[in-house]
């Protein structure tokens, strides 16, 4: 199954969030056990993480083949994004991990990782669920991006141009702490919008994201709701 956008469309809209997104941007994996697990120290743990994954939440339905599991700097998802993110020039360098800083703290990258990829229409959701220490979840849910980071353009290695807008979305807080944010992507006349939930769930982290036209204007809501209903499925599963 194909990610529902156009693989240009998806690949600008992922340098909103270069690593939370990643599936999403980059067409997700190439195998449910993202490689070789047999080399992977953190197989094991990231199939106990998979097994905590919710199904299917409302109409969005898990898709295997676009899902992996593994140590987080291991999974083909983010090789693939790293390399984009290398690919890519902005007019704001600092932005560039504006949303997700944490990508590349030492305990986040060695970390076992399980990360999910639902299709709904047009839409899709991805949620990765990852084991690190408490306080890494703690530093990376208070994290702020940098300033000057509300608006930024990326150039792509074509030559083509992708303008960025990200905001502070407003939530009820989740499991023991969260934050929200919505980038809105301007490509070639037509808009694409990611909204993602960031949250810690003792010593996991998760984040919801959701990819795509927002054509129904229920992103925001649908992050909350599956992130409420992920972290359930977590107490039963990993308690």
């Amino acid at each position: 199954m194909e990610h529902p956008l156009p693989a240009r469309r998806a690949a600008a809209s992922a340098l909103a969030v270069i690593a939370v997104a990643a599936a999403a941007a980059c067409g997700g994996a190439q195998g449910a056990e993202g490689g070789d697990a047999r080399k992977d120290p953190g197989a094991e743990a990231a199939q106990r993480l998979h097994e905590a994954q919710l199904l299917q939440f409302r109409e969005a339905k898990v898709v295997p083949e676009r899902s992996e599991t593994g140590t987080y700097a291991e999974l083909s998802t983010t090789k693939r994004t790293d390399k984009l993110r290398e690919s890519t020039e902005l007019d704001k360098p600092q932005c560039m991990e504006a949303a997700n800083q944490w990508a590349d703290l030492p305990e986040v990258r060695k970390a076992p990782t399980s990360l999910a990829t639902f299709a709904r229409g047009d839409d899709t959701l991805t949620h990765t669920l990852i084991k690190v220490p408490e306080e890494t979840a703690e530093e990376v849910v208070a994290a702020e991006p940098p300033k000057g980071c509300d608006s930024y353009t990326a150039t792509m290695k074509d030559g083509s141009t992708t303008s960025y807008r990200l905001m502070k979305v407003e939530t009820e807080p989740v499991a023991d702490g969260s934050r929200a944010f919505a980038v809105e992507t301007s490509l070639g006349g037509e808009t694409v919008w990611l909204y993602s939930l960031v949250y810690r769930n003792g010593g996991y982290l998760g984040t919801t994201t959701m990819l795509g036209p927002d054509s129904e204007d229920d992103y925001r809501e649908t992050v909350a709701a599956f992130t409420e209903k992920a972290v359930e499925r977590q107490e039963k599963v990993l308690a």
